[in-house]
């Protein structure tokens, strides 16, 4: 295709030139269509141009039609006299059609072929006449020849495949008809036809495609009408949502029964109200009042959730709308859509619930308690009035999870929030957050917390919390006693932070709980240097061993009858260059929490065992076990390794332990001590008489020796004696379980000689020897071997 033919606008989709000449096209649908609006504009253009024709042909032949033989001309004049009857015919015989017009592919090219034969008919007719004219009347003939060229070309003009048959026929038969060496046998009459055709053809052609394209798109609006007719028929009574009309006011001027029946009114009752006058503004608030600003700037708005209130219910809607002008571009309203999104909003204030809530007890989760926490510093550090934080713990309620189950303890915890919300409710005016931060830990924010409202809120809980809670069918016990500790402190005279603050109460609340629990407690400066001095403390002893700062003392165990050292107990010591050395009653808890215990204990084994292998052979060697290494599976492992390691005989090994082991009854620690008992190892219960002392733990392990705790000793003076009676019943004990018995604390000639004549059968004091370094305790006892 040339530029000259390509079309001034762009393709429409679907639409090429194929189709524009009649080919590709389907035998109905829209192309049936199309065919029938192109022969209904011919049928339209007939009756004018075929009448123009007629005169003109009439005229031709009464000038020129005696300088040709009639039988030259009967032919053509037939052809074109029977399809000018035809035609008139169809004319004639038309109906009124009240819709579109079809026409399928035949009837389309009949008529298509029909022109192309009027075309032919006609120029063998001027072929016929125009050798035998003169000059000026082959000129005439040219014109006449171009006046029916253009009468049946524009007649057609939105059937470009005619238009193309009816200009190559006459114009062919016009070059042919004049002959050689004639006045129009020349390159500028040839140059103008030639012109003339192709401008007709490019008309015809843009024609016809302008003509397509205008159907196409009036068939795709109308489709797209006809869906947009079928969603609003079915819009409402199917779905959610309803339609709104408003006036330049804001006025309904168009209800729907779909809005009429979610507003709960009668349509005619809501025709030419306000739409704001449905709304709640008090409830709505900024959303209220965007909508109200969007309908005095007419401006498009777009899902605002605005309240609707109606009767004792409160419902929200969803409203967008979008301005709409008349055909001169005035403001004439709004037109949108509304719908109800109440339960999806219910749903969303139930998702913030559950994240600001704890689902258990109703109480302030962590989030919302850590949002009323930086308000509250925040305003005690502006108004300068003071604001309490508190924490309270709850002191047995593990004991509760175990004993009774979980749904006990879930009912505990409710009443727990109950009871803290009555205090709270009768002591502060308002404003407070209580809150669960997660398991038994609670916390209390106060606004305006004074020292003296704070510390008797906080004597009140603890008060409370002691008292029984029923437990009911839940933990079919009837009730629980579990107390509670609670720690505080105040912003911003112990604090001006929300994260200082924090560590301020939970400060006071680890210094009741080390204090025994069941108590309030203040914070006080001096806490946070003692926790800074432990973390310190924390830190050397995890450096410490690394350090080489560890050290092991001996001291020496006798036997009562011939004062013969029959071993040594391995006492640690911490040498640390600021503080010199620290006792073990300082730094052993401080491993044991932290977990130290366990690689310091290790090494412990490893270098009693070291210093053991250059002792004579019925010289033994105790170690004390915390009940956090007796906790470690691999135990057993490590003192078999080093047994292997130092090549010595386990019967040399004793580990010293305490009562305290056995009061959780842990199979864990039961499974460890089977162990270490095949390993072949003795045990020794340490500070046996004090605290927790029951037959039955003697049974719980393969103990060969009692220690007889160094209070006992202290206090006995003579036989008989409450000290001394004591003394005598532990050594019968031992000695019906095949025990032996170790009197500590044995510091004067008289105390021996006491714990000989009640049946000790060993004794360990600084009579014989204070703990002394590992290189002076060997000396010693390979000296005494040697005498």
């Amino acid at each position: 295709m040339t530029a000259m033919l390509k079309p001034p606008v762009q393709m429409v989709r679907d639409l090429g030139w194929r189709q524009v000449l009649g080919l590709d096209q389907a035998d109905d649908g829209f192309w049936a269509e199309v065919r029938g609006q192109q022969l209904a504009q011919l049928a339209r253009n007939v009756p004018f141009n075929l009448s123009l024709l007629t005169v003109n042909l009439v005229a031709v032949l009464a000038v020129f039609g005696r300088s040709v033989p009639f039988t030259g001309l009967a032919p053509w004049l037939c052809g074109i006299a029977v399809l000018a009857g035809l035609w008139s015919l169809r004319i004639v015989r038309r109906r009124p059609q009240t819709g579109r017009r079809r026409a399928g592919r035949l009837e389309f090219w009949r008529v298509t072929a029909e022109i192309g034969a009027l075309a032919t008919f006609w120029a063998g007719m001027v072929h016929a006449l125009a050798p035998s004219q003169s000059a000026e009347g082959q000129s005439v003939l040219l014109l006449f020849s171009l006046v029916g060229l253009g009468a049946v070309t524009s007649a057609a003009a939105t059937m470009p495949v005619a238009v193309l048959l009816v200009c190559c026929a006459i114009t062919i038969s016009m070059v042919l008809a004049f002959p050689a060496g004639t006045a129009l046998d020349h390159p500028l009459v040839l140059l103008g036809l030639a012109s003339f055709v192709a401008i007709k053809l490019r008309s015809a052609l843009v024609t016809t495609y302008h003509t397509m394209a205008r159907l196409k798109s009036e068939a795709d609006l109308s489709e797209q009408g006809e869906v947009v007719r079928l969603l609003l028929n079915e819009y409402e009574p199917n779905g959610s949502d309803w339609l709104l009309e408003l006036d330049g006011r804001g006025c309904l001027t168009h209800v729907t029964t779909r809005f009429a029946d979610v507003a709960r009114r009668r349509r005619a009752d809501m025709l030419g109200q306000p739409l704001l006058a449905l709304l709640d503004p008090v409830q709505g608030g900024a959303t209220t009042a965007a909508l109200a600003h969007a309908l005095r700037e007419r401006e498009a708005f777009r899902d605002l959730v605005v309240p609707v209130p109606l009767g004792r219910d409160l419902r929200w809607w969803a409203l967008s709308g979008t301005p709409k002008q008349d055909a001169a571009g005035n403001f004439t309203g709004f037109r949108g859509v509304g719908r109800d999104v109440t339960e999806v909003r219910r749903s969303q204030e139930r998702i913030a619930q559950l994240a600001r809530f704890d689902p258990l007890t109703g109480l302030a989760n962590r989030s919302l308690f850590r949002e009323s926490l930086d308000d509250l510093v925040e305003t005690a550090a502006l108004s300068g009035r003071p604001a309490a934080l508190l924490f309270v713990d709850l002191d047995r309620f593990k004991a509760v999870n175990d004993c009774f189950g979980h749904a006990a303890g879930d009912l505990l915890l409710r009443q727990v929030a109950q009871r803290l919300a009555a205090l709270v409710k009768a002591q502060v005016k308002g404003g407070a957050t209580i809150a669960r931060l997660g398991g038994d830990e609670f916390a209390i924010v106060l606004p305006d917390g004074s020292g003296e409202r704070a510390e008797k809120l906080a004597q009140r809980i603890v008060k409370e919390m002691a008292r029984p809670f029923p437990l009911g069918d839940e933990g079919r016990a009837g009730a629980a006693v579990v107390g509670a500790s609670v720690g505080w402190a105040l912003a911003p005279f112990d604090a001006d932070s929300p994260e200082d603050l924090l560590r301020c109460a939970d400060l006071a609340l680890y210094r009741v709980k080390e204090q025994g629990r069941g108590a309030a407690c203040r914070f006080a400066p001096e806490m946070a240097q003692a926790v800074a001095e432990r973390r310190k403390l924390e830190a050397d002893l995890a450096a410490a061993l690394d350090r080489g700062q560890l050290r092991l003392l001996f001291q020496p165990v006798v036997d009562s009858e011939d004062e013969r050292i029959t071993g040594f107990e391995a006492l640690l010591r911490w040498h640390h260059p600021e503080l010199g050395v620290v006792s073990p009653l300082d730094f052993v808890p401080v491993a044991e929490e932290t977990g130290l215990i366990v690689p310091i204990g290790a090494w412990v084994i490893d270098e009693a065992l070291a210093w053991a292998t250059r002792w004579p052979a019925h010289v033994k060697v105790s170690v004390n076990l915390s009940a956090v290494q007796v906790e470690e599976a691999h135990l057993p492992d490590v003192i078999a390794a080093a047994l292997a390691r130092h090549q010595i005989g386990p019967e040399r090994l004793e580990l010293e332990i305490t009562e305290s082991l056995f009061l959780a009854e842990k199979p864990a620690v039961i499974e460890v001590l089977a162990r270490l008992t095949a390993v072949g190892v003795s045990f020794a219960l340490d500070d046996f008489g004090t605290g927790y002392s029951a037959l039955g733990t003697l049974q719980k392990a393969n103990f060969s020796r009692i220690k007889i705790d160094r209070s006992f000793v202290a206090r006995a003076s003579a036989m008989g004696d409450e000290a001394s009676a004591i003394i005598q019943a532990i050594v019968r004990l031992a000695a019906s379980l095949d025990m032996q018995t170790t009197a500590e604390g044995t510091e004067t000639r008289a105390a021996f000689e006491l714990c000989r004549q009640l049946g000790c059968t060993q004794v360990q004091g600084y009579l014989f020897g204070k703990p002394m370094p590992p290189e002076e305790a060997t000396r010693l006892v390979c000296e005494a071997a040697l005498t």
